[in-house]
C-alpha cells in the first residue's frame, strides 16, 4: 500500500493546479481501491489543501 506524498514538492517551487488534481485524483483512487480508509483519506485532503491555501497565502 503505498499513500501519496503530500510533502513530496515541499521545496520553494509552488504545486500547479495539475500537480494539486493529480494528488487529489490519487488520493481519491486510494480511497475508492481500499487502499486507505476514511479517515486516512480525509486528514491527507486536509493536509494537501491546507498546503495549497497556505502556499497561496504566502502570494
Amino acid at each position: 500500500m503505498e499513500i501519496v506524498d503530500i510533502e513530496e514538492n515541499s521545496g520553494s517551487e509552488k504545486m500547479t493546479r495539475e500537480e494539486l488534481k493529480e494528488r487529489i485524483d490519487e488520493l481519491m483512487r486510494q480511497y475508492a481501491d481500499e487502499e486507505i480508509d476514511g479517515a486516512t483519506y480525509a486528514e491527507n485532503m486536509i493536509e494537501l489543501t491546507t498546503s495549497v491555501q497556505n502556499e497561496n497565502n504566502e502570494e
